[in-house]
């Protein structure tokens, strides 16, 4: 009996040692850079009796603002927030209203821009549903679009994509035949990876991600959705 269990265990155990052994080789491996939704900056390892250190890629190149950007706010703004979302994030459906709050509160000295950076990784549907604020935004309605979005979400791929026709209806785009045309066409796919691209190499490790932009051209990024009193202190030095 004793050598007949220990033959029906010994799968088992190979099993468990196999799982063991990948996992292992998973977290040995190196750490992704881009793939995570961020409520806070991540932080490494620190030695004992010494605070963690947050460990962020440094700014790079990014794209400058031109007519091709989704802006909100005075033009000529002092101040420009120049943010990459994901759709179905959490982190940046929170983020939304903190820069929806600063755009009503500095309206003539802050722009805000939005461009698209959805992780397919953790969000199926994220890529779909920037394509299809694009299809708004051809009947000027992206910013209507976008607020309405985020408003019904829960984030984690929760909005059902069959509504999408509704909610531009409810955010003003007049022609809904032209608008499904669009999205079923993926008219923007092209658009909306470039965008992304251009999010990694300006720094991006998750979303959402934005670059705080000042007078002197002075860059100043935000990893994750702060809080307001954050943001809006960063824009308050900028300023000065």
């Amino acid at each position: 009996m004793a050598d007949e269990k220990n033959f029906l265990t010994m799968p088992v155990a190979v099993i468990v040692a196999g799982a063991l052994i990948a996992f292992a080789i998973y977290a040995g491996g190196k750490p992704s850079t881009l793939g995570t939704d961020s409520g806070t900056p991540s932080a490494a390892p620190a030695p004992p009796g010494t605070a963690a250190q947050p460990t962020l890629p440094p700014i790079g190149e990014f794209r400058p603002v031109d007519d091709t950007d989704h802006v909100r706010g005075a033009a000529n703004a002092k101040v420009t927030v120049v943010e990459y979302s994901d759709l179905e994030c959490p982190f940046c459906k929170q983020f939304h209203a903190t820069l929806q709050q600063l755009s009503e509160e500095y309206p003539n000295d802050v722009k805000w821009v939005y461009r698209h950076a959805p992780l397919v990784q953790l969000h199926q549907k994220a890529p779909a549903e920037a394509n299809a604020a694009e299809c708004a935004a051809e009947q000027g309605k992206f910013w209507e679009f976008t607020d309405l979005v985020f408003a019904t979400t829960q984030g984690n791929d929760s909005l059902d994509l069959t509504t999408l026709p509704d909610l531009a209806r409810q955010a003003g785009v007049a022609n809904i035949s032209q608008f499904q045309s669009c999205v079923d066409s993926g008219k923007y796919d092209d658009k909306v990876e470039e965008q992304l691209a251009d999010a990694q190499v300006a720094g991006l490790r998750g979303t959402p991600y934005s670059l705080v932009i000042g007078p002197d051209e002075q860059v100043v990024p935000i990893h994750g959705a702060q809080q307001y009193t954050q943001v809006k202190a960063t824009v308050d030095s900028l300023l000065k």
